[in-house]
């Protein structure tokens, strides 16, 4: 399969699962994929998001070699929020290397703190965040309080999800 034209066929979640079928846990093909995200031209790169996304979250263990430039990416804003979106979806599932735990909190809290970003990107980041955070108080409440500043001016899905993130952050301060 030429991943590359597969991408550009259709834009549909069916063909974005079928490349990711066809990728599955294989690292040649996960490489291939990954140069396209990396260097392809936009369309083929915010294609080829999703796929990355989808196949990490079944088999993490293949970002550990892109780990650095995936992080570079977030910290790029012309590389658009559908690659913002798909990498902190996948973030979300993926070992985080000990070495970008403080980087990646505090792209995750500017995002979250950017009324401007796009609500599943602010989501997303959010889950990051308290991931990273998981278990250090201080931490918690440090994105608790931005919750609590943007909750008001929040869509619906981003109130649910604050809701439960000031649950575990309660949670966390009495333990």
């Amino acid at each position: 399969m030429d991943v590359r034209s597969e991408l550009l066929r259709e834009h549909s979640r069916r063909q974005m699962l079928l490349v990711a079928e066809h990728v599955d846990c294989d690292s040649k093909r996960f490489a291939e994929l990954m140069a396209l995200f990396f260097f392809g031209e936009y369309r083929v790169a915010q294609r080829s998001a999703g796929v990355v996304s989808t196949v990490v979250e079944r088999h993490p263990k293949l970002i550990a070699p892109y780990f650095s430039r995936i992080v570079e990416l977030l910290e790029d804003n012309t590389a658009g929020a559908a690659v913002h979106r798909n990498i902190l979806r996948l973030l979300r599932h993926a070992p985080i290397p000990r070495s970008f735990e403080g980087r990646l909190y505090d792209i995750c809290l500017t995002k979250l703190d950017d009324p401007k970003a796009a609500i599943a990107v602010r989501a997303f980041a959010m889950e990051v965040a308290v991931r990273i955070a998981n278990g250090e108080a201080q931490l918690l409440d440090e994105v608790g309080l931005i919750v609590r500043k943007h909750i008001g001016n929040s869509s619906a899905a981003l109130k649910a999800k604050a809701r439960n993130l000031l649950k575990i952050t309660a949670e966390n301060s009495e333990n």
